[in-house]
């Protein structure tokens, strides 16, 4: 099989999907393509690189297709689809925590998102960091949700019970923070972030 960024990020994904995010090595590439370590290490340079690719391919579809005109229906199915992206790998959105990547499809997913965010009205620099602020909000968000460790209700009474913790302890408050509808949760913190019309 030829080696390519292209066959190298279909085996890293593999990798990624059966084994988790700490196993993703360019070693561990590197025998899923049964090649030699140097031979991913020379597409991809090192890890960093390998991680970069990979952001790259998972981004991919989220700014392509029709999108909407109007700004914050936009910015909605925007974002909508780089959850579902990060939700369709494993720790995906782990994966891209962090990373600082210039390619192709990460600059256009933010061009888009930014250029919304400007015919909205926000100025230059409010647009930029509304654009890292909703990034943060989703891939933190999407963290929980792939972690796959539903709230613990008797753990979180207990813990609530055992305190002087009055805003949180109120019936009408721990309700929610037992929560675990990722979808509602998204809905409404996207909304809250670009203060978007009801």
């Amino acid at each position: 099989m030829a080696v390519t960024r292209e066959t190298i990020a279909d085996a890293a994904l593999a990798v990624l999907h059966d084994d988790g995010l700490e196993a993703l090595t360019l070693r561990a590439v590197a025998d899923r393509l049964g090649v030699q370590h140097n031979s991913v290490r020379w597409h991809v340079g090192n890890k960093q690189g390998l991680l970069e690719l990979l952001a790259e391919r998972i981004i991919g579809s989220s700014a392509d297709g029709h999108v909407a005109t109007e700004p914050y229906e936009r910015l909605t199915v925007l974002w909508g689809r780089l959850r579902q992206a990060l939700l369709a790998h494993r720790d995906g959105a782990r994966l891209i925590s962090g990373l600082v990547t210039t390619g192709p499809h990460t600059l256009a997913f933010a061009d888009a998102s930014i250029g919304a965010l400007k015919e909205l009205g926000r100025d230059p620099q409010k647009a930029v960091w509304l654009h890292w602020s909703v990034f943060y909000f989703v891939l933190g968000l999407t963290i929980e949700q792939q972690a796959h460790e539903p709230v613990q209700v008797d753990s979180l009474r207990a813990a609530l019970a055992s305190g002087p913790y009055p805003s949180l302890s109120a019936a009408e408050t721990s309700t929610h923070l037992m929560a675990a509808d990722f979808d509602e949760r998204f809905t409404f913190g996207l909304r809250s972030l670009l203060n978007a019309p009801d």
